[in-house]
This record gives structure tokens, C-alpha cells and sequence, in this order.
């Protein structure tokens, strides 16, 4: 990972698109380089004409690179060093409680430099949006798709909740730290990027019901890095260079597009919530769950197969909605779930007259298949990556994955393709065999 991939020349760019709008891409500046810490001061200079930093870090990050920049940035710079600690359950989360903990201890600062990967990015980003700050994350790990991104993924009062900040100015990383990480947060980010099929459909879907914006543009954005590490994808788990910096910049370039679209479509749909309900069950039962990315590539493997089932129908028969969510089985989360479960009942409602002639459903089904790829691909790619691929791996067992995976449809208000598949019949019914075959 050198640092001069082409793909980074996009970044900082303005362009008049297709979609019809007018595409200015943060961040503006891309840092990967070995020497990414010491040429951090004159990047952050960029983004601010102040001179009050906050480094955000974990004990972990400390050792790896957040002693490291908050010294080099305080040869001109005030620096706060603000270390997060672990709770009692294990590693820092991104929380409301941990977020009012640390609003409480940082001080008056002009730039908030997160040490990281997902759960300080986010805090980070969380924290400069409330102060009307920029933020410059230092990434550790390629775990995310979130460090290029304006999205902070925050549970609040135990619901997954997911609200826009704002992107980063720039963002920077050292291609020896991002090697090193421990391969998990690795095989996390590699999960996360090949959501992009399945969240990618899921945008479309959208678009042809309903009308929402949809942009090519952001779509096809990772379309000549992708092959690097879905094709060659032991080479990620070798830290070969040449994979490990398609899949950072797989990661970053899916972040600007969630900021040209405005919202998380691009890169989360029905996959994304299976890992969110396996994180809210964690909240309800105390038991332990797996890292974000882990979780969401067995959710693209296992909605990469429900959506083959679905554009395999080809005269579909469409069921009354269920308008209200299982509140037995959401327990203390149910009535924030209801909220977030009816902004989407009267699409329920309208997909039956959307798709009523055989017309249009046949031209749906003729723009989503070339997007969506089989489940064996995915699947095949997590387990040569050494990846998470099955709910073993995640530290589930089959119940608890077919919970989830039955629930999930529920657990947000965009509309996917667990919705599509609960209006034709295909969900719960199918649900049990897709979770024996791929699970």
C-alpha cells in the first residue's frame, strides 16, 4: 500500500453526475503512507486554522499509533490525549453513555483526530459534528467502511441507530500499522465490503419502487479495486500490499458514497440488519456478539440467496403486510423499534400495486440480477480470506441466526429485501433451510 493508488486521485474531486446532482467527494485528502504520522501536523493544518486537537484512542490504539501522533502533533498543536477505557464487558462500544463520557472530558478543541478503526471513528466523528469541528481519523485497521463517511453508527438507549454528521476533510494511515492489526478487524472490513452487492440491490429496489435517488456513479465507484481482493482473496489474508490496499480503498471509496447519496444505502441494506439484530439481541440477553463486519458477510451471504430465490419467481403472489413488529421478541427495545418498523408500512402497502403486472415485475427482476452475486461467490471469498463465514465463526449457534435473521426486517425503516421476501411468502417460511444451507 503505497499510498498513490489511482483510486485516491478521486478523492477531493467535483464533477456534474448522471445522477443529476452535483458531486463535490470528501474527504479531500487521502494519507496512506509510511510515514503518515509524522506528515499528519500538516494535514490537519488543512483542515483547521486552529491549533486545539483532541486525539481520541482505546489502551490499544495508544501503543500502536496514538502516543505516536499526539506527539507529533504537539510539536505545534495543544493536544488533549483522551483515552478511552474498557468497560467491564470488554472493548469500547460507540453509545450514548460512552459518548457523554467523553463530551464531559474533552475540552475546548478546533479538530478531533480519532486513533482507530470503527468505535473511536464514530465517537470521533459523533463528538466534531456536536462542536461544529472537523474531524481527521487515523485508521488502524481497514475494518470500515465508516472513516470516509459523514454516518455515525451509534447505539442509543440499546437501539442501533445510525444518523449523519459529517465527513472527514481528510483522512490518513500508515500502510505497516494497517497490516499488523489484529486479522479479525481485517476479515471485519472484508465483510463489510462485499455487503456492497447486496446493499447496492437494495438501493436500486428502492429506486424502482419507489422512486428514491439512486446514483451509477456510487455504485461503480469500486468497480476496479474489487477485483483485487474478491478474486485473489487469500492474498488478503497473506497482508499482500497490492489486496490490502484495494480493500482500503474499497472502504474509503464506499464512504464517499454513502456521502454522494446522502445516506447509508450504498453500502447497507438487508444484510446490515441481521449484524444490527444479533447487536440489539446482545443488549437484551447480555450474550456476547462478533464484530460488525464479521456479522454483516454471513448477512450477505444469507440475503445474496434470498435474493436469488426472489428474482427466480416469476409470477409472484404478494401477502397482506404485517404492520406491527414481534414485541415479545424485542422485548425493552420494542417501542423504538415500532417507531423506526411503521415509516415503512405504507411502502409495504404500495409494493403489491408497484409490481401488479407481470411488466414490472420482469423489469425488476432484469435490473436487480446483474447486481447480486450468488451466495456461493461471497461465501467462497470469506472462507478463502479466513473470514467469518458461518455462524460458528461469529460465535453463534443455528437458533440464534435464524432468530435474527426472521427479525431482522424489522429492526430499521429502509425497505429491503427481507421485506420483499416477508410480502411474498418467501420469509419466515424459507428461512429455516437458507440458515441450514449457508449458516
Amino acid at each position: 500500500m503505497s499510498g498513490k493508488s489511482h483510486t485516491r486521485a478521486f478523492f477531493g474531486s467535483t464533477f456534474d453526475c448522471a445522477c443529476g446532482r452535483w458531486h463535490a467527494i470528501l474527504p479531500r485528502q487521502v494519507l496512506v503512507a509510511p510515514d503518515a504520522v509524522g506528515r499528519l501536523p500538516q494535514l490537519c493544518a488543512g483542515a483547521t486554522a486552529g491549533r486545539r486537537v483532541a486525539v481520541l484512542m482505546d489502551a490499544r490504539t495508544r501503543d500502536v499509533a496514538g502516543k505516536a501522533v499526539a506527539e507529533a502533533l504537539a510539536r505545534a498543536w495543544q493536544v488533549q490525549q483522551i483515552v478511552l477505557p474498557d468497560p467491564p464487558s470488554g472493548s469500547p462500544v460507540c453509545d450514548d453513555l460512552t459518548h457523554d463520557a467523553l463530551a464531559a472530558s474533552i475540552g475546548p478543541v478546533d479538530l478531533i483526530v480519532p486513533v482507530g478503526s470503527g468505535v473511536l471513528c464514530d465517537l470521533g466523528k459523533w463528538l466534531a459534528f456536536e462542536r461544529s469541528v472537523p474531524f481527521v481519523p487515523f485508521a488502524t485497521a481497514a475494518s470500515m467502511n465508516g472513516f470516509a463517511s459523514g454516518n455515525v453508527a451509534a447505539t442509543v438507549e440499546g437501539v442501533k441507530s445510525l444518523f449523519v454528521a459529517g465527513p472527514p476533510p481528510a483522512v490518513a494511515a500508515c500502510p505497516a500499522i494497517l497490516a499488523e492489526a489484529p486479522y479479525e478487524l481485517t476479515a471485519a472490513g472484508l465483510g463489510d465490503a462485499l455487503a456492497k452487492s447486496v446493499s447496492s440491490a437494495d438501493w436500486l429496489l428502492n429506486h424502482v419502487l419507489f422512486g428514491d435517488f439512486y446514483c451509477q456513479a456510487a455504485v461503480d465507484l469500486i468497480a476496479d479495486v474489487e477485483p483485487l481482493y474478491t478474486s485473489h482473496p487469500a492474498d488478503i489474508a497473506a497482508r499482500r500490499p497490492a489486496a490490502m490496499g484495494a480493500l482500503l480503498d474499497a472502504l474509503l471509496l464506499t464512504g464517499s458514497a454513502m456521502t454522494m447519496a446522502g445516506s447509508s444505502a450504498p453500502a447497507s441494506g438487508g444484510e446490515h440488519l441481521l449484524s444490527h439484530t444479533l447487536d440489539m439481541m446482545s443488549t437484551l440477553d447480555g450474550l456476547p456478539h462478533d464484530l460488525h463486519g464479521r456479522q454483516v458477510g454471513l448477512g450477505t451471504v444469507l440475503c445474496s440467496e434470498l435474493y436469488r430465490r426472489v428474482l427466480q419467481i416469476e409470477s409472484p403472489r404478494f401477502l397482506p403486510p404485517v404492520e406491527a413488529i414481534d414485541a415479545t421478541f424485542w422485548g425493552r427495545l420494542g417501542e423504538p423499534i415500532a417507531k423506526l418498523y411503521a415509516q415503512k408500512v405504507l411502502r409495504l402497502h404500495q409494493v403489491k400495486a408497484v409490481l401488479s403486472g407481470r411488466e414490472a415485475w420482469d423489469e425488476l427482476r432484469r435490473r436487480l440480477a446483474p447486481v447480486v452475486r450468488p451466495p456461493e461467490t461471497i461465501s467462497a471469498c470469506l472462507r478463502a480470506a479466513g473470514a467469518a463465514w458461518r455462524a460458528g465463526d461469529i460465535g453463534c449457534d443455528r437458533q440464534r441466526v435464524l432468530v435474527a435473521f426472521s427479525h431482522a426486517h424489522q429492526a430499521r425503516a429502509r425497505f429491503t429485501v427481507l421485506d420483499l421476501a416477508y410480502l411474498m411468502g418467501l420469509l419466515p417460511a424459507s428461512a429455516a433451510e437458507i440458515i441450514d444451507r449457508w449458516a
